[in-house]
Parts: structure tokens; sequence; C-alpha cells
């Protein structure tokens, strides 16, 4: 994917070794995009648009993979958005999100993310769940069934294919 969008700099969490990290670490050097691993409070301001790193908090590393995503909340002109990573549900809580507009599920919608008390903080109207044909049963009846009590619209790339949002 890095080979055929626009980027201006890789976000990581750490250097694990892990074979799907190495292989996009390896397709930024190609294209000389820089690589910045990040921590909670690290930002980004680009004209009106702020990228804010909620997750991960840095050392020690977790030895489980997902505790150690990256989280980054989006906000532009008064609109926001979470894109939640493969965090868990235990840490969602930790984060501090507030309201949002639109939440980027986590983890693919795995029945482990997108707990209720993360919909009570943030409120959203619509979510987005990024995934594609899996055999772990992404997205979870549970995950569905919690944003529909909760009202929220639900956008689905395995469905839908890009989901594209325009921000104000």
């Amino acid at each position: 994917m890095l080979r055929l969008l626009p980027v201006g700099e890789l976000w990581i969490g750490h250097r694990a070794d892990d074979p799907v990290l190495h292989e996009l670490l390896r397709a930024a050097r190609e294209r000389d995009v820089p690589v910045r691993e990040v921590r909670r409070g690290d930002s980004l301001t680009v004209e009106d648009a702020t990228f804010t790193v909620l997750w991960p908090q840095g050392v020690p590393w977790s030895s489980k993979d997902n505790e150690n995503s990256v989280v980054v909340k989006l906000q532009d002109r008064g609109f926001r958005t979470v894109f939640l990573g493969d965090i868990p549900a235990p840490l969602e809580d930790l984060l501090g999100i507030g309201e949002v507009d639109l939440l980027k599920v986590a983890h693919h919608g795995s029945r482990f993310s997108t707990g209720e008390m993360l919909l009570n903080e943030t409120s959203p109207p619509d979510a987005v769940i990024s995934l594609g044909r899996n055999t772990y049963g992404h997205p979870s009846q549970e995950v569905l069934a919690r944003l529909q009590t909760h009202g929220v619209r639900v956008w689905r790339t395995d469905q839908q294919g890009a989901v594209r949002w325009p921000l104000p």
C-alpha cells in the first residue's frame, strides 16, 4: 500500500521483529519516506489539521503486539476523528479521546475492541470498519450490535470498498 499512496512520513510504534513491518520499512526506504517511532503526546500540524498520538505510551513494550498499536486523533476545523489501530478494549479506556465525529473501529471490528466504555465516551455518529475477507469472523457480531445500540452508522470497506470522508 505504501507504494500506491503519497506518504510524507510513516509513523510506527516501535521496530518489532515482524515480517510485515520489515516489508513496510523496506518499502519506505525504497521511496525515501521518513520513519518516525511515535509516542503518546507526539503531534503534527498540517494547515488546519492536527494529528495527535494517543498511544503507545512507550517502553516497556507489551509482548502482545496489538497493545503497541499506534492510535491517532485527527482534529481539523472542529471535525474530530480517531484511528484506533488494533488496540484492545481495556486500553481504549485509557486514551481520553472525548467525543468524535467519526470513529475508525479498532482491529477490523474484533470482539476484543470497540468496547462499551469507548462508545459512551466518544458518541460517534459514524464509524468505519476497515477489513477484507478474513477467517477471524471480523467484524464480530458483538461489535456490530454495540455500534447499532449506540445508533452509530457503520461504513465497511469489505462491503463498500474504500471509504473517503470529507473534512469541513
